[in-house]
């Protein structure tokens, strides 16, 4: 392991996902001899995914096999293991891990709000490593608490993010209308509405794949 620990930095994992699309969007210790670095699309994954065979041959839940492929792939390289946010029951408490990293908080809507991603984050994977990667931490503080405005509590057109919990079924019947085609195209307007996510990259490819199998889920 320590010849391990000599070749393996946050520049080598970067160096990694990079190529493929991904960025770590977090890291944190949850014990003194264990790293976990959370990997999120970059700016530049729509147009590697699109080139993938999961895209290309239209196989179900493209995104969550192109995750696994790739993120599995570079575990293996890195000697670490990978975790998912999906595949089975118990998948690994990735809300938590999130909050873990000080950089993703609990949002006024519930959600979560990265740092740099604002309520645009998702996750793909992990990678965690049996001992401890050297990595500073810049961010402390959620965005949340320096917006004053807050548009997202009021962005919702139908309102399904009640102080109750989330009403899945207004969003479902919105997203069917004519109206919830900018939702569809351009994303959950609570998730876009966000000062942080405006600058952050995407399109309508992309979230219409990503809506459509929210949609296909009811």
């Amino acid at each position: 392991m320590d010849t391990v620990q000599k070749i393996i930095k946050l520049s080598n994992i970067e160096s990694y996902t990079s190529k493929i699309g991904l960025e770590i969007s977090g890291s944190f210790y949850p014990n003194p001899n264990q790293t976990i670095i959370l990997l999120s699309p970059a700016d530049n994954f729509w147009d590697i995914f699109k080139k993938s065979e999961e895209y290309t041959q239209k196989v179900k839940d493209p995104i969550d096999n192109w995750s696994f492929r790739v993120i599995s792939n570079i575990a293996n390289k890195l000697f670490a293991k990978p975790e998912f946010p999906f595949g089975h029951k118990d998948n690994a408490p990735f809300l938590e891990w999130a909050k873990l990293s000080e950089e993703a908080w609990s949002s006024p809507v519930g959600m979560l709000v990265h740092n740099k991603m604002g309520l645009m984050i998702s996750y793909r994977g992990a990678l965690v490593f049996d001992y401890q990667i050297k990595f500073k931490k810049l961010y402390t503080n959620s965005p949340c608490n320096k917006c004053i405005d807050k548009p997202c509590i009021n962005a919702c057109p139908v309102k399904a993010l009640t102080s109750k919990g989330y009403d899945i079924q207004s969003c479902y019947n919105f997203l069917d209308t004519a109206e919830g085609k900018k939702c569809m195209k351009n994303s959950c307007q609570v998730r876009t509405s966000c000062p942080i996510s405006v600058a952050v990259k995407h399109n309508s490819e992309h979230s219409l794949l990503h809506m459509n199998a929210f949609k296909g889920n009811k």
